[in-house]
């Protein structure tokens, strides 16, 4: 991909795909404003940003592109980007007990603005207030179901043993010595803090609403 001097600018073959941070949905972006030559060849940044718009609901997309080359005619970029944007993590949190669900929320809202080490630390303010909540027991509790997702999930040693150093090994809300949280691993940490959340959480409390359901049905018939 690259921008000519007369500002035109070259798309890659293949169309432009992403999740939409606005509606969610899997989508081509459309390109509407691309960088200008004559900034870029000024300034010469390292990245630059494009504004694309979603196809499916219209609202702009932010993408950051890191620029290959500079030429006297022409600016490459690399075909991979970053979304500026993040969509906003649904989940099933009136399940969640209220002295864990703020924890969680806010956890989340961290992983979706990119602060990856700020989403560990509320991670482990989760697991507390979870192990609080669920009893003496719950640190062990939680411990275990990671352990299993480990096996299902086929998570390799090193990139759990650093997970559970994160957020179960940490007492309060942030550890300076602990290691920093890269993107891949942060992908990795989001889906088994839902899972924890799913399966002590909401799958019980599911359960639970099923059965005063049927109870009530019962109740209805007799």
């Amino acid at each position: 991909m690259k921008i000519t001097s007369n500002s035109n600018i070259e798309l890659f073959d293949k169309s432009i795909n992403s999740e939409c941070p606005h509606c969610g949905k899997s989508t081509n972006l459309i390109l509407i404003s691309p960088p200008n030559f004559k900034a870029l060849q000024r300034f010469r940044p390292k990245h630059t940003g494009m504004a694309f718009q979603c196809a499916s609901c219209a609202e702009p997309i932010f993408l950051k592109f890191e620029i290959s080359r500079y030429t006297e005619s022409q600016v490459g970029f690399f075909e991979n980007f970053t979304l500026i944007e993040r969509p906003s993590i649904e989940f099933e949190f009136q399940y969640i007990p209220e002295s864990v669900v703020n924890d969680f929320k806010e956890a989340l809202n961290c992983y979706s603005n990119f602060s990856y080490n700020a989403f560990a630390a509320m991670c482990r303010r989760t697991v507390q207030s979870t192990a609080s909540e669920i009893g003496a027991k719950g640190k062990s509790k939680v411990q275990n179901q990671l352990e299993e997702m480990k096996e299902m999930a086929e998570i390799d040693d090193e990139t759990f043993d650093i997970l559970k150093q994160i957020i179960i090994d940490g007492h309060d809300g942030a550890h300076p010595h602990l290691p920093n949280l890269s993107a891949e691993r942060a992908e990795i940490l989001l889906e088994l803090i839902k899972d924890v959340m799913y399966q002590i959480f909401v799958r019980k409390g599911k359960l639970k609403k099923a059965v005063e359901l049927r109870s009530q049905q019962i109740a209805t018939d007799k």
